[in-house]
């Protein structure tokens, strides 16, 4: 298992330094976690999914780690890919309101959605990493420790808030934008 998490980080490490030369390492770091994982996790889920089908219906043998590794890759994919659904902002939104608002007005909804979960977030912080600490569970076929399979959680959590941050500001920098012609065409008149 030790092994494992090694050769994992290992790889994650050279991808990180490979990806994208004129990046900084924190922008590679972030890309590959947040794109690259998932679609790693994404390739376990369906390359176990399709061993099983073949080896179940084909060569009529059942494969018991199978489901285990389908739903560790689904859910690795889920934790490590919301980040980007926040950056590509592909996440379900109902803006018919919010899409009449004038600026100040979507500005003030960015703003209150963007604190707001924040505020969820820093709530269920502590206890989630405490309970991620203090699980002894292992998984039922590959006899995974929880900390291990739920860590990508943690990470999911970070990346939630630092988009939040993020956004807050592109927000208040695209209200300023917006801003300042009006300011231009008073002065002008």
């Amino acid at each position: 298992m030790t092994t494992a998490v090694i050769i994992v980080a290992a790889i994650l490490l050279l991808a990180t330094l490979l990806a994208f030369p004129e990046a900084k390492l924190g922008a590679k770091l972030m890309t590959v976690l947040s794109e690259g994982v998932p679609m790693v996790a994404f390739l376990v889920v369906f390359v176990t999914f399709m061993m099983t089908i073949i080896c179940r219906y084909v060569l009529r043998f059942a494969i018991p780690w199978s489901y285990e590794v389908s739903i560790l890759g689904y859910m690795y994919c889920m934790f490590f890919g919301s980040g980007i659904a926040l950056k590509r902002d592909e996440h379900v939104v109902f803006s018919l309101l919010y899409d009449k608002l004038p600026p100040l007005g979507q500005f003030l909804c960015k703003l209150i959605y963007n604190v707001a979960l924040i505020a969820l977030i820093a709530i269920v912080f502590t206890p989630c990493l405490n309970s991620l600490m203090a699980s002894t569970m292992k998984t039922g076929i590959l006899k995974m420790p929880y900390k291990v399979v739920f860590a990508p959680f943690m990470w999911m959590i970070f990346e939630c808030a630092f988009r939040c941050l993020f956004y807050i500001k592109q927000s208040w920098d695209e209200y300023r934008a917006h801003k300042k012609p009006e300011a231009k065409e008073v002065v002008e008149a």
